[in-house]
């Protein structure tokens, strides 16, 4: 088995994994948030507005840390190839014939 299979399968079991823990955690806090509503219906959250914003802004500037480390080491891939480069020949009629055939 090629070791991209490996890694994707690796991948996908990972992140299975995390969305189950994930779902428990989820589900847990919201059961706690319903336990305590009745006690506590109007605990001040002055954050809570931002919240969000401040989240989508965390995630936004990660993605683009992200998009930027990808770029620079594809660029780093790119500069070490040091193969001519060598272009395929254009297909013809007779060659597009030829591999029809087969």
């Amino acid at each position: 088995m090629p070791i991209t299979d490996i890694t994707k399968t690796v991948e996908e079991q990972v992140l299975v994994a995390l969305a189950i823990a994930q779902e428990a955690v989820v589900d847990g806090v919201h059961r706690v948030a319903e336990a305590v509503d009745p006690v506590l219906p109007d605990v001040p959250r002055p954050f809570a507005n931002e919240a969000a914003e401040l989240l989508d802004g965390a995630f936004t500037f990660a993605e683009k840390l992200l998009q930027n480390g990808h770029q620079f080491v594809g660029r780093l891939i790119d500069a070490t190839d040091t193969a001519p480069d060598i272009k395929p020949a254009p297909k013809t009629a007779a060659t597009t014939a030829k591999a029809a055939a087969k």
